[in-house]
């Protein structure tokens, strides 16, 4: 008798794309016409992947294998056949194939919100950067090597950038890059954070060409192939680094020893172009982030409904009622922001160094977006456990792998600090600040008077504490208030704008419960009762709670 996965998985049989109703609101303010195929991965999710991924979480990590049986170095990650499957699978639904045949970024990131699981999506998310830093920066030299990308070959990518000595301080890599005719040969000991190490077939690795100058303007990007042009391995693998979660992505240390690389781009541009290839994990963390936390509270909410305390069902405890009205606002609002950093990233990817006022602001979203997805994501998974009980905290169920894969989306690709310092950089050198409250003003003005008035008073309470922040000796000390402060900003003023242009009433709530949470500093006494139950009840998934039978 096979096993009845929703026995311990309460949204089993779901479709995550067409039942979203708030990502399918936000997507159609975006005016993007999504793919039939992504109702297709978003049931595949719910009835297959996730059920694969926790069992390969728990009883199936991927081993090194560093040796073969006739001594030869191998340094290839061993994954189980369901963990292949699940990769060729998502692959042949577009999730890297997309973006280089289609020029369609939009639709990697919908597929990060649907599958999330930040171990496996991140084996995607490395090959779709590597896809798209070879077809913007790659030339004909290096098309050879494209194409497995979108052939149906399953090449797999991998970024190599931070080094022991240095982490996030890419002008600290001490990777070096001597030219060979048409390669580069590399040597360094020191790529630490290697995911997707052992799977990759390729990857974008940071280096420092023999007599550039020193620090991030003398870092330059290749791409260097698993095998060498003699069908030897090209770089080792030392080991693989037990995790705390995101376990089905191996992450390991590369050593490149006379390892072949290829050129990408303008090698005075290098520091430019590797961040521009990070922007699409950084997205993609937010993206992941939101998409667990959705999943985690659909869990919490069908749980609720059906668990009952004290006589009734515990959704009908004005606490628990409370909780998930808030939780919702978090996850509406992060899925807002998210999908515009990815709109505006997708609109601006075109565009090379130097970059104009849209790639900017773009990248000012990504790093508001990562940082409040990340952040409300660890919130909202965690407190999804204590809905649970008891239960949330055992590995049998789902739940605590949500948090475990939650908490590394605002680690990886640079730290909230990190996102921060180079928000930071933004004010100071672009005047992002500025740009980003004449974006707000102007929709704003586009409201009604009612919602306007909110987001006015949010816009001047920033608008103030920036203006004090510019004046300060040490603005840096204040670059995470900064950062946080327009990204809540900014992801209240878009949830009013998609709720009136979509008429979803319930993300108009979820959004002042928004305001009440982060300007305000918690919900009044007099909010209206019924209004958390609006907020609640448009989790009602596809409009109307789907009862699954639990057998």
């Amino acid at each position: 008798m096979k096993f009845d996965f929703s026995n311990i998985f309460l949204s089993k049989g779901l479709d995550y794309f067409s039942d979203d109703l708030v990502l399918q609101d936000v997507l159609n303010y975006l005016g993007y016409d999504a793919d039939e195929k992504l109702s297709e991965m978003g049931r595949y999710v719910s009835t297959e992947m996730i059920e694969d991924s926790i069992f390969i979480d728990h009883y199936g990590e991927p081993a090194l294998q560093t040796w073969g049986v006739l001594d030869n170095r191998t340094d290839g990650i061993w994954i189980s056949r369901t963990h292949q499957n699940m990769i060729d699978r998502l692959l042949d639904m577009g999730v890297v194939s997309n973006i280089v045949e289609k020029n369609d970024l939009m639709y990697h990131f919908i597929s990060g919100y649907l599958i999330s699981d930040s171990g496996l999506f991140c084996t995607l998310t490395l090959t779709g950067q590597t896809a798209y830093g070879l077809k913007k920066y790659g030339g004909k030299d290096l098309e050879v090597f494209l194409k497995h990308y979108v052939n149906g070959d399953h090449w797999l990518g991998a970024t190599y950038y931070t080094e022991i000595q240095g982490g996030s301080d890419l002008g600290a890599n001490q990777t070096t890059a001597v030219k060979s005719g048409k390669k580069y040969i590399l040597n360094g000991e020191n790529k630490y954070f290697a995911s997707n190490a052992g799977l990759a077939d390729g990857a974008v690795v940071t280096a420092r060409i023999q007599g550039a100058k020193p620090g991030a303007k003398g870092i330059s990007v290749f791409f260097v192939p698993t095998i060498r042009s003699d069908g030897t391995r090209n770089y080792e693998i030392r080991r693989i680094k037990d995790k705390l979660g995101t376990i089905m992505v191996p992450t390991g240390e590369v050593v490149l020893k006379d390892s072949e690389g290829y050129l990408m781009g303008d090698e005075k541009n290098g520091i430019y172009i590797a961040l521009e290839i990070l922007e699409v994990s950084r997205i993609d963390d937010a993206i992941a982030a939101v998409g667990i936390a959705r999943k985690a509270l659909w869990e919490a909410y069908l749980y609720s409904k059906r668990r009952t305390a004290f006589g009734k069902p515990i959704i009908d405890h004005p606490l628990m009622l409370r909780d998930l009205a808030e939780m919702e606002s978090e996850v509406e609002a992060s899925t807002v922001l998210s999908m515009v950093a990815a709109d505006m990233f997708n609109r601006a990817s075109h565009l090379t160094p130097p970059y104009d006022d849209q790639y900017h602001m773009a990248r000012a979203f990504t790093h508001m977006a990562k940082n409040v997805a990340s952040w409300s994501s660890d919130y909202v998974t965690r407190y999804a456990m204590e809905v649970f009980g008891g239960k949330g905290f055992l590995k049998e169920f789902p739940i605590e792998k949500f948090h475990r894969d939650s908490i590394v989306t605002s680690l990886w690709e640079g730290t909230s600090n990190i996102q921060a310092l180079d928000f930071l950089e933004l004010v100071q050198k672009k005047d992002i600040d500025e740009k980003i409250f004449t974006l707000i003003w102007n929709i704003m003005e586009n409201l009604s008077s009612e919602n306007a008035a909110v987001v006015k008073a949010a816009f001047d309470y920033v608008r103030e504490k920036v203006m004090a922040y510019r004046k300060s000796v040490n603005m840096e000390y204040f670059a995470k208030d900064m950062l946080n402060l327009f990204g809540y900003l900014s992801s209240l003023a878009y949830m009013f704008s998609v709720s009136e242009k979509t008429g979803n009433v319930g993300m108009q709530m979820a959004a002042r419960i928004y305001y009440y949470r982060h300007f305000l500093g918690s919900l009044p006494p007099d909010i209206p009762f019924g209004d958390l139950h609006r907020v609640v009840d448009w989790m009602n998934i596809g409009g109307g709670e789907k009862v699954i039978e639990v057998k």
